[in-house]
């Protein structure tokens, strides 16, 4: 008697929801050995600006993972796509791995983190009202690039310490696959939605992204003392996000994302 066999799994790609699934559950790592926290860190004079930076992105981290465990159902039902929750509870993983290791890093810098409430106000803007979904994943596509952009810019920096790098470069594996996320519900919400609700969208992203830019030109005082620019991070965001062309021509046409940048900084 013949004993059946599976069928194999398809090749693993970033392009499908059970794709990232996969890709999550070969690339995990487990924060308290894959990084040595017996490593002494030594920051001298970023000191200060290294930690305020930090800080926000604890609370950045933290709200994320709020809202993907608030919205990530209600997503798969409104695409009818049940794999968009398997790669969701990934990603929920993954943050409260990113928690923990800016946790035990901040608090060996005896700087234990803060309710800041800095992004109380974008969090309320992205979720609260009509179309909770569709605004969570816009606003998503830019916070995750903006993420990877400073993480990759904090690689970069010779005054960042090693297990500092050591901690984001493991982030930022993780980063690239929830931007890839995000690109795939992007196309997800462009391909559901008609000519009103775009325009709707496209409104309420103008008055998002104006807010946002905003939060991070805040930043510049603390960037300022670890060699980090916060209109070239911004530069940098809004380039890696024009790479999906249908994103970038309903999105980012026109005067107001080719030009505010630039006005507004002057």
């Amino acid at each position: 008697m013949e004993t059946s066999r599976a069928a194999p799994l398809e090749k693993v790609t970033a392009k499908t929801w059970d794709g990232l699934s996969r890709l999550a559950f070969a690339t995990d790592w487990n924060p308290e050995t894959a990084i040595d926290w017996s490593r002494p860190i030594e920051l001298g004079a970023i000191k200060e600006g290294w930690i305020n930076i930090l800080q926000y992105f604890y609370e950045g981290e933290w709200q994320g993972l709020e809202i993907i465990q608030r919205l990530m159902n209600k997503a798969a039902h409104l695409f009818d796509t049940s794999e968009m929750v398997t790669y969701y509870s990934t990603q929920c993983y993954d943050e409260s791995k990113h928690l923990f290791v800016f946790r035990t890093y901040l608090h060996k810098l005896n700087a234990p983190p803060a309710r800041l409430k800095a992004f109380d106000l974008l969090v309320f803007l992205a979720t609260t009202g009509p179309m909770p979904v569709e605004r969570w994943i816009l606003a998503t596509y830019f916070t995750e690039t903006l993420a990877a952009t400073i993480f990759q810019r904090s690689l970069e920096l010779d005054t960042v310490d090693t297990t500092g790098k050591e901690m984001i470069r493991l982030m930022l594996k993780d980063e690239s696959r929830h931007i890839a996320g995000t690109r795939l519900g992007v196309q997800t919400l462009m391909a559901h939605s008609g000519p009103v609700k775009t325009a709707l969208l496209k409104l309420w992203w103008r008055l998002f992204i104006r807010l946002a830019v905003r939060e991070v030109r805040k930043l510049q005082r603390h960037g300022d003392q670890v060699g980090m620019d916060s209109e070239a991070i911004l530069q940098r965001t809004f380039a890696r996000m024009a790479g999906m062309e249908a994103f970038d021509s309903q999105f980012l046409s026109g005067d107001f994302a080719r030009g505010f940048l630039h006005d507004s900084a002057a």
